[in-house]
């Protein structure tokens, strides 16, 4: 898969995985590939419980805006962690090759089950994850969109739904007159 099949979602300023303004955060980015939601898992020395491991509360953050990114595109809108479980397999090390993946495994319109991992080059699994992810609604993602970072060729996941709010405004206005 080349560079140009990757299709890059939003990212914000402030948060901990895909913060570009955070100096203590991952500051990764999310893309789409092969259906599934990516992204390079880089870490720091900082961001370990001992020398060589990723702290496990990493793991989970990164497994969660993952998972959470692919809920959000199943649905349409931004969704919030319900619950989710980890399961940590492998060590996670400080490695250049390590990509978290989310797929969406049930999808319904007040909840979506997901389920992340985070692999290696070779197809090595370190953890993994389920999660269950709940919709905000059309105002709360549209607001939540609007404090994204949006790269000029990439998704604009949301777009839809700023069209159909549009429309009812439109509508609402018209049958006032």
């Amino acid at each position: 898969m080349c560079e140009q099949d990757k299709r890059y979602l939003p990212n914000s300023r402030e948060c901990f995985v895909c913060g570009e303004e955070n100096p203590a955060g991952l500051q990764s980015r999310f893309y789409v590939e092969d259906d599934l939601v990516k992204m390079p898992l880089t870490v720091r020395q900082e961001h370990c419980g001992y020398p060589g491991a990723v702290h496990g509360g990493v793991v989970a953050a990164a497994l969660d805006e993952c998972m959470g990114w692919a809920a959000a595109l199943s649905i349409g809108r931004m969704c919030l962690t319900g619950e989710m479980t980890v399961r940590y397999i492998n060590r996670v090390p400080v490695d250049d090759s390590l990509t978290v993946e989310a797929e969406v495994l049930r999808s319904h319109r007040r909840m979506v089950h997901a389920r992340g991992r985070i692999v290696n080059a070779e197809g090595k699994i370190f953890a993994q994850s389920d999660g269950r992810f709940l919709p905000l609604s059309v105002d709360q993602t549209l607001a939540v969109d609007d404090a994204l970072l949006h790269p000029e060729d990439g998704l604009r996941p949301f777009e839809q739904l700023r069209d159909e709010d549009r429309s009812r405004v439109n509508l609402e206005t018209f049958w006032e007159k």
